[in-house]
C-alpha cells in the first residue's frame, strides 16, 4: 500500500510540475520573472506585489509573487522575486536573485545579459488524499521535497521603441522525479525558453499602441504564446487585451499614480472551454507597485 501510495505521489509531483510554468495577465510587468536579464530595464527602482486568485475556493489555482528590480548604475541592474503557487495538495514556492550588466550600444539602445541564480521549494499536503483508511495514514501527513536550486540565463536588448528577450530560467531542469527513503526529494520539470518582444508605436502626443509577445517552449515541445495588444494614455493608464494559446483571454487595466509612485491594476482571464465548470474558467488578477 505505501508504494503504491508513493507511486501515486510522485506521479502527482510529475504531472504538476510539468503544469508549473507561470503564466500572469500582467506578464509585461514581471519580464525579469522569466528573464533575468530584463532587471532593472526601468529606471530607479520598483516593488511588485501580484496576487491571481480563482476566488471561488480555496483548493483552486492560487499564486501570489513578489517582484523587485534595482538599476544601480547604467550598467548594472539587480532583480529579485518570491513566488508562492498552489495546486490542489502541492505548494511551491520560488526564491530567485537577478543580475543583469548592461553594454551601451548607442546613446538610446542597450544589450543586457542576465543571470539568474536561486531554487524552489515543494510540498504536498498528504492529509489531503482520502485513504481507505478512516484515519489519516501517517505516511500521507507530508511529503516534501528539499530544496532545489537551479539557474538562469537570459539576453534583452532595449532600444528607444522597442524592446526583444531571450532566456532559459531554469537550466538545472531535470526530467526525473527522485525518491530517497521513500520520500521525494527532487520534483521533474523540463528546461523552458522564452521570447519576448513589444513596439511602442505614437498615435498621438497622449496616446501610445504597444503591441507584445511572450513565447515559450518546452524542451519536450509543448509551446504557448501570449500576444497582447495594449494602449497607453500618458504616464497614467496601461490598459490591454492578450490572447493566449489554449483558447484564453485576458483583459486588464493598470492605473499609475504618478504623485504617490503608486501604481494600481486588475486583470480578468478567461479559458474558452466546452463543459469546464465557471470556477474553473475564470482567474482574477491584482497588482500593486511602487516606483521610485
Amino acid at each position: 500500500m505505501k508504494k503504491i501510495l508513493l507511486l501515486s505521489v510522485t506521479m502527482c509531483y510529475a504531472w504538476l510540475a510539468k503544469a508549473q510554468e507561470t503564466n500572469y495577465v500582467f506578464y509585461h510587468q514581471l519580464q525579469n520573472v522569466v528573464n533575468p536579464a530584463a532587471a532593472g530595464a526601468e529606471n530607479g527602482h520598483t516593488f511588485l506585489l501580484n496576487l491571481r486568485n480563482h476566488l471561488q475556493g480555496s483548493d483552486n489555482h492560487q499564486l501570489q509573487s513578489f517582484n523587485t528590480t534595482h538599476r544601480i548604475t547604467n550598467n548594472v541592474k539587480l532583480g529579485a522575486q518570491v513566488v508562492n503557487q498552489k495546486v490542489f495538495v502541492q505548494r511551491q514556492t520560488a526564491i530567485y536573485a537577478d543580475f543583469a550588466y548592461g553594454l551601451a550600444i548607442d546613446s538610446v539602445s542597450t544589450l543586457q545579459l542576465g543571470l539568474k541564480a536561486g531554487g524552489d521549494l515543494f510540498n504536498i499536503d498528504g492529509t489531503r488524499f482520502r485513504t481507505f483508511n478512516p484515519q489519516n495514514d501517517p505516511y500521507l501527513q507530508g511529503v516534501s521535497g528539499k530544496f532545489q536550486p537551479n539557474v538562469g540565463v537570459g539576453v534583452y536588448y532595449q532600444a528607444h521603441k522597442w524592446y526583444a528577450g531571450l532566456s532559459v530560467p531554469n537550466l538545472l531542469a531535470s526530467d526525473k522525479t527522485k525518491v530517497e527513503n521513500e520520500v521525494v526529494t527532487s520534483v521533474s520539470s523540463q528546461m523552458v525558453f522564452y521570447a519576448q518582444g513589444g513596439y511602442y508605436y505614437t498615435l498621438t502626443p497622449d496616446f501610445t499602441l504597444r503591441p507584445s509577445l511572450q513565447a515559450s517552449i518546452t524542451q519536450g515541445g509543448e509551446a504557448q504564446a501570449n500576444i497582447t495588444a495594449a494602449l497607453l494614455y500618458r504616464n497614467v493608464l496601461d490598459a490591454g487585451l492578450t490572447y493566449r494559446s489554449l483558447n484564453t483571454m485576458n483583459i486588464y487595466a493598470l492605473f499609475n499614480i504618478p504623485k504617490y509612485y503608486v501604481s494600481v491594476g486588475y486583470g480578468f482571464e478567461t479559458v474558452f472551454q466546452e463543459g469546464l465548470n465557471a470556477k474553473l474558467k475564470n482567474t482574477h488578477e491584482f497588482v500593486l507597485k511602487v516606483t521610485f
